[in-house]
């Protein structure tokens, strides 16, 4: 009894705190004066198990007099009239309306809400209820979705704990990055598996998102095992709207937008680009003639300047419109362009959507079609896009069901090319310098005016930006088709058949034109050299995909607490790919930009990038569940996969999964104690996946071209030798995945929390195994004997319905995700890897590092006019011991880089010496950053008040970094083309040393320059981004308005990509230029930017 007691006064101090704050939650609804009523109402709320409700609404139909409940569930109101009507409300449970009585105590009786009970999640060929899932599964349905966004990629940003949604690409024609609890391999795809109402690989994500109901995504290997050697990256599960009983409902979306450049990057003006000129060219001019120097040469000319050097060294040339010689000025240059003005456009685009959707209780049927017209912000860039959509559910009977998908999603692209500056004008915009105009005093595009003072005073070669965008040509057309037939049909009580037989068919036609009309390096436009430059290639592709599966459910309950539910399948799917493409050379002008016999000399047409491929893939796979009164729960799923990707020694794959959850809350002790308004469950599963993208026929040793092969008598004849070696036991990579999870909920569902821990080992890797040449080849491609990759981590998802009430809500959702990722044995091996520029190694991947670390020297500081002395005593004691320092010798000054001959000087960096040999060189490269985030989260809130809605998200990184690799040209102080408007506050002088990071400028080498990569090159990739903000009206009478003929019309206003927070000096620090590459992450290199995107709308339904 005293137990009892103190358990009820605890409770007791629980329900008083919550009431107060449900009164703060209802603080501001304006209550009526109470000499303006005349009737109390009294009585009480409560669940169906007679527990108190607390904070439930009560109000007075059509008014805004209203109470909430206390901590015993009672309240009392005061109302005009004893006839009203009453209406309570409560989250998680449903709303009554009952006639006020006078004189009498309400007992009010809420039962839960029933959708809210049995909200069903998508989990691989089953549905579940949310309450019986035991594995890591996240759920994010249609209304939680960013519509206003033009891709399914971009509507889910921030809105998933575990997963990271990157916006790499601004481009109309682009798509987000995602990954799954990090990267788990080194040379297959970590892409997760894309599965479309059913179809697996099937890549279309170009849906609309208004087509889409649900999104699952399954996080752990026990949940994504049932697709076993696809589901090593996560699997996610699209599910699109189907039809519905009831009167057909039209509704019809418009939406016109004007997206334009999200961050502007501030760089130099042509004032201060003329100043980087001058003196980065007589700072050269200095190092080139050493010890000769005298401070008067400055006023040199360029032609004394050759003479003294020797040479007409472009490093030291200065074009004569910049230098006044005489007087040792910089002159103000004739014009200031800024090229991102230039390049960049503010770009309308709009977007229609149309669906029909209704049935009777037989025939089911929703149809919908939408047209997007989205120009791109960079110049003659855009994409217009068709999706077509319709499905039909037809009940033949009560046991056999038939039903029907199609699918169509037509696309025109204008693309541009990205990456360095001499083919993109994206890098181009920015290295282009301000000095030099965009068009003539007639209009017309300026061309070859930078590129052709190269070779005389050391600027690049670029072509006009404007021009690389509008008149090369790039354009990509393409058509996808998906078709499915299901049946259904239920032989016994329980038991269900079903039939899927589907297509995916995708055709691509690819026209590419580099005209004549453009400079080819320091050759000007319609040179000979130009000519020789310009080339078209056309290719084609025809994929088509085909799909048969066989799945049996049976469902059974027992005694009311035994329930059994399984699935057993069998699966069946082909691939073929046919790609045929063409490249053709020798145009003599720009009036036919393709590949035919009337453009290009047709000698010049030769096959570019032409193969075929095919693969197959059987499969069989089951998976059980079973729980025991709602309580305890487990499930176990098999799946076996033979596919003709593997090895002929290694055609079968198998992928067991186990996983187990205990719903505490179901229990009398938890009832007892802490009452029904609160539930949670704890999971544990393991499984295994695997990783089939390692490619195609990568077990079959072919034999060479026929080639010519000189014979002993000394003719030459044809002869064909072997290829590579190859492994027939070749297969996928394994993922073996424990987690432990909890799902918490709070206050009658009003707080939910779901965590989950995981940890997986990835084993089995692809990898070029070094092998004897004595063999005839180096390598060989196969599944590393005992290499391993661990990753751990743990998600966090936070529910929260703040406020709610009779014509208000507020609901705030937040996750946050960390995965750390580790390389535990790759066989001793390492692999260094270009990620950027030319051949300049940026990553490495080793033992005992995460996948694709940044590799190179670390800066150690600026050289100063106090360094110098101890360099004088270094210098003396390496020269004596033949350009070395002896064994033990401590250095007095700064390390000196061997990469370049000219010595340090004060404002020049040096870097560390890591391997204490006095010299830095390649035995200093060492890890010197992570481009993986050591977190990654998101924030949502959504609300109304009345008929005024509002939603907003939020995502952001923290502790990656991100390898600028276009500071090899827009950070380098040689004023070769522009640079970030930092550079302006480099070293000058030991007066003026600038802000102390950035090294002093000069257009020939120096030890600063020419050490690639350091950590100079590094910046913080950490960002904080308003991804969406939405507010919303609806009419509340367009109904009568319009005599039942419009039901609903909602106007709306929003902004994507509102902001970005970030130190980041580039475009976008979610950039990744190699496209998915697990060795080159986190590479910013000429990447189309991205965009912010005001939006105007409509939503219609008749």
């Amino acid at each position: 009894m005293p137990q009892f007691n103190r358990n009820k006064g605890m409770r007791k101090t629980v329900y008083l705190l919550l009431l107060t704050l449900s009164l703060l939650w209802v603080f501001n609804v304006p209550m009526q004066a109470a000499d303006s009523f005349d009737y109390v109402v009294k009585g009480v709320v409560t669940d169906e198990s007679g527990m108190a409700i607390i904070g439930a609404s009560i109000f007075e139909k059509d008014t805004q007099n209203g109470t909430i409940t206390d901590i015993d569930g009672r309240f009392s109101l005061k109302i005009q009239d004893d006839s009203h009507t009453l209406e309570i409300s409560y989250i998680g449970y449903a709303s009554q309306s009952i006639k006020a009585e006078r004189g009498k105590e309400l007992h009010i009786i809420l039962k839960e809400d029933s959708e809210t009970l049995d909200e069903v999640v998508v989990v691989g060929y089953q549905t579940m209820r949310k309450t019986d899932l035991v594995g890591a599964v996240s759920s994010v349905k249609a209304n939680e979705l960013n519509v206003t966004t033009p891709t399914v990629g971009q509507s889910l940003v921030g809105k998933v704990s575990g997963v990271q949604i990157s916006q790499v690409s601004g481009a109309p024609y682009g798509n987000t990055k995602i990954r799954v609890r990090g990267v788990a391999s080194i040379n297959a795809s970590s892409d997760p598996l894309y599965v479309i109402d059913g179809y697996p690989s099937n890549e279309d994500l170009m849906l609309n998102p208004e087509d889409i109901e649900s999104i699952e995504v399954l996080k752990d290997a026990a949940s994504a095992a049932i697709y076993g050697s696809r589901a090593a990256g996560g699997v996610v599960l699209i599910t699109t709207k189907r039809g519905k009983e009831g009167k057909a409902t039209v509704n019809y979306n418009f939406q016109v937008s004007v997206n334009q450049l999200a961050k502007k990057i501030d760089l130099l003006n042509s004032a201060q680009f003329a100043d980087l000129v001058v003196e980065g060219r007589n700072n050269a001019y200095r190092n080139l003639l050493g010890d000769a120097w005298d401070d008067s040469y400055i006023h040199d000319t360029n032609a004394i300047r050759a003479q003294r050097i020797g040479s007409a060294n472009s490093a030291a040339m200065i074009p004569e419109f910049l230098y006044d010689f005489e007087k040792g000025e910089v002159i103000t240059p004739q014009y200031d362009t800024d090229w991102q003005d230039e390049l960049y456009r503010n770009a309308v685009s709009q977007r229609h959507h149309v669906s029909v959707n209704g049935g009777t209780d037989k025939v089911r049927y929703e149809v919908s079609a939408a047209y997007q017209n989205q120009e791109g912000i960079i110049l003659s860039t855009g994409q217009k896009r068709l999706n077509l959509r319709a499905n039909l559910d037809v009940e033949i009977s009560s046991k056999f069901k038939v039903g029907g998908n199609f699918s169509s999603t037509s696309n025109w692209n204008r693309e541009v090319q990205e990456g360095r500056f001499n083919q993109g004008p994206i890098l181009g915009a920015l290295i282009y310098a301000p000095i030099f105009r965009c068009y003539d005093e007639n209009g017309e595009l300026v061309k070859g005016e930078m590129t052709s003072y190269s070779s005389d005073y050391g600027f690049q070669q670029i072509e006009n930006p404007v021009a690389l965008a509008t008149e090369t040509k790039i354009r990509r057309n393409g058509v996808r088709n998906t078709y499915n037939l299901t049946a259904s049909y239920e032989p016994i009580e329980n038991l269900f058949l079903k039939a899927n037989l589907g297509m995916y068919t995708y055709s691509e036609k690819y026209e590419f034109y580099r005209p004549t009309s453009l400079s080819d390096g320091a050759n000007p436009p319609y040179s000979d050299q130009a000519k020789a430059a310009a080339n078209a290639i056309a290719r084609t592709m025809l994929q088509s995909d085909y799909l048969a599966e066989f799945t049996a459910n049976y469902n059974k309950t027992w005694n009311d607490v035994h329930n059994f539910s399984s699935v057993v399948g069998y699966s069946v799917q082909k691939d073929m790919l046919d790609v045929l493409g063409v490249r053709a050379t020798g145009y003599e002008d720009d009036h036919i930009t393709e590949v035919t016999g009337h453009g290009a000399d047709p000698s010049n047409i030769q096959l570019n990038n032409t193969y075929k491929s095919n693969w197959t893939m059987l499969s069989y796979f089951a998976r059980i569940n079973y729980n025991f009164a709602n309580k305890y729960y487990i499930t176990a799923s098999f799946r076996g996969d033979a596919s003709s990707l593997f090895g002929p020694d290694n055609r079968w794959g198998y992928f067991p999964s186990v996983s187990a959850a205990w719903t505490l809350s179901n229990e009398d002790f938890w009832k007892d104690n802490l009452g029904e308004t609160s539930a949670l469950k704890l999971r544990a599963s393991w499984g295994m996946s695997g990783n089939n993208n390692i490619g195609n026929y990568q077990y079959a040793a072919l034999m060479s071209s026929p080639t010519g092969v000189v014979f002993g008598t000394g003719t030459i004849g044809s002869a064909m030798y072997p290829g590579g070696v190859k492994d027939n036991a070749i297969g996928w990579e394994s993922t073996s995945q424990y987690n432990v999870g909890f799902d918490l909920s709070l206050f009658s569902n009003r707080l939910s929390i779901s965590g989950n821990y995981y940890l997986s080992h990835t084993q089995d890797l692809l990898f070029e195994q070094p092998i004897s040449a004595i063999s005839g080849a180096t390598s060989m491609m196969t599944n590393l004997p005992d290499s391993k990759i661990r990753n751990t981590g743990f998600d966090l998802q936070v529910d929260a319905r703040i406020l709610t009430g009779r014509d208000y809500n507020l609901n705030v959702s937040g996750n946050i995700s960390v995965n750390r990722n580790k390389v535990l044995n790759l066989g001793g091996n390492s692999i260094i890897t270009n990620g950027a520029e030319r051949s300049y190694m940026t990553h490495i991947t080793e033992e005992g590092q995460p996948i694709g670390m940044f590799y190179g020297f670390k800066v150690a500081g600026m050289v100063s006019e106090a360094d110098m002395a101890g360099l004088a005593a270094d210098d003396a004691v390496y020269a004596a011991n033949g350009n070395s320092f002896p064994e033990g010798y401590e250095l007095q000054g700064p390390p000196r880089s061997l990469s370049q001959s000219v010595p340090l000087q004060p404002g020049d960096l040096y870097f560390e010496d890591v391997n204490g040999d006095g010299v830095v060189d390649d035995d200093d490269k060492t890890v010197i950053g992570n481009p993986h985030p050591k977190f990654t989260y998101g924030f949502n809130l959504s609300g109304n008040y009345k008929d005024l809605d509002l939603s907003a998200s939020f995502n952001g990184s923290y502790g990656n970094e991100v390898l600028d690799g276009q500071d090899y040209y827009l950070f380098n102080m040689e004023g070769s083309g522009n640079q970030y408007a930092v550079v302006d506050e480099r070293y000058r002088s030991p007066e003026n040393p600038g802000n102390g990071w950035v090294y002093k400028a000069s257009r020939g080498g120096t030890q600063s320059n020419s050490t690639r990569l350091s950590t100079f090159y590094l910046q913080d990739g950490s960002f904080f981004r308003c991804t969406n903000i939405t507010i919303g009206y609806s009419l509340p009478k367009i109904s009568q308005w319009s005599k039942g003929v419009i039901s609903n019309l909602r106007l709306y206003v929003a902004a994507d990509n509102l902001f970005t927070i970030t130190k980041y000096k580039g475009y976008n620090p979610e950039v990744d230029y190699n496209d998915g590459s697990n060795l080159t992450p986190g590479v910013d290199y000429g990447k189309y930017p991205l965009m912010r995107a005001y939006n105007m709308g409509i939503q219609l339904t008749f």
